[in-house]
């Protein structure tokens, strides 16, 4: 391919009235293609098509060790001459004497599993988390989904996907989280019964820190699929809060009535960090309180949001940051104690 972008250059000053060399012409690269495709298939018995198999042939230059770092030292300096003087004509050093390193390499598409998840621990980050060398919480879905899938494929390694996350204290229960997992040159597709032991595996494993229900094999396309419905998703959460002042009967009504309620969020304080600083406009579609018995400071408010919506916010008011929210509408201080996801519904749900 070097020689031939010499040749072409050259050609081209030189005959610069010719036409037909001004044109595009095939390139040896995919000439090479040509040539070498039907020798495949009848040296292998097989056709080509698309298939989630591939086999790579890569042909590269030699190391410099091979072509002598003297000599290419002398070919670079020689193209910066010929590149100032303007120059384009084929020179020794622009040809290609040493044969390449060829190798050949095998590997399988990457193969996708989908599902839902549960976490039931306030200790469990959502995708690996380590800070410093040490590690934060006590394990990660990532790490207990995908340790469990990836033996089951004989892959090389996997990448976790998820349709949105939650703080390590706060659980994931109810119909639980949409994640797929990508399995990197998977040797194996497990059959119907394998996953189910493996989701069997993970449900009744001794710290039942994590679950899963729905696992199954996929194509490729429920990827964009599910960044689709990401976007338009709704999530329901249960939240234990505090306020200064005992919760009244007037309150109920108060909160039960707000109907898509529009709220605007400052960047909280605890993610500015990572975060851009900008004002993002939520809705509230609905919320309604329960009561706690012998607790009049406590209640649960269970509330349906649009995704992107920061809970811990919208409650305590982050210094200002979320209005309205829950202790501006009470008109008292208000404070998270826990934080539960109880469902993540998807736009085509």
């Amino acid at each position: 391919m070097d020689n031939e972008r010499a040749v072409l250059s050259y050609l081209k000053e030189k005959y610069s009235t010719e036409g037909w060399l001004q044109r595009d012409k095939i390139s040896v690269k995919d000439a090479l293609k040509v040539l070498i495709l039907d020798p495949l298939k009848a040296s292998l018995g097989a056709q080509s098509d698309s298939s989630s198999f591939h086999i790579r042939l890569t042909y590269s230059e030699a190391s410099d060790e091979a072509l002598g770092v003297s000599k290419t030292t002398h070919e670079s300096k020689r193209r910066k001459t010929d590149a100032e003087n303007g120059s384009n004509c084929i020179s020794e050093n622009s040809k290609v004497y040493e044969p390449c390193i060829f190798s050949v390499h095998c590997n399988k598409m990457p193969i996708f599993f989908s599902g839902r998840y549960f976490k039931y621990s306030r200790n469990v980050s959502q995708s690996r988390w380590i800070i410093d060398d040490e590690r934060m919480g006590e394990a990660s879905v990532e790490e207990i989904l995908g340790g469990n899938i990836l033996p089951a494929c004989l892959g090389d390694s996997y990448k976790f996907h998820a349709a949105g996350r939650e703080d390590i204290d706060v659980r994931m229960l109810g119909s639980g989280r949409p994640f797929l997992i990508e399995v990197q040159n998977s040797r194996q597709c497990p059959s119907e019964q394998s996953l189910k032991e493996v989701e069997e595996k993970i449900n009744y494993s001794e710290k039942k820190l994590v679950g899963v229900k729905d696992l199954k094999c996929i194509g490729s396309q429920c990827w964009a699929m599910m960044r689709e419905g990401e976007a338009e998703k709704q999530k329901q959460y249960v939240a234990l809060v505090w306020i200064a002042r005992p919760l009244e009967e007037k309150d109920f009504n108060s909160i039960s009535s707000l109907k898509e309620l529009k709220i605007l969020q400052k960047t909280p304080v605890r993610v500015l960090h990572r975060r851009s600083p900008l004002d993002r406009e939520k809705i509230i579609h609905w919320m309604k309180v329960e009561k706690i018995k012998g607790h009049s400071h406590y209640f649960l408010l269970h509330l349906c949001t649009q995704a992107g919506t920061y809970i811990k916010e919208f409650v305590h008011g982050d210094l200002g940051r979320t209005t309205p929210s829950m202790g501006s509408i009470l008109g008292c201080r208000a404070e998270i104690i826990q934080l539960d996801v109880t469902d993540v519904k998807m736009g085509d749900e």
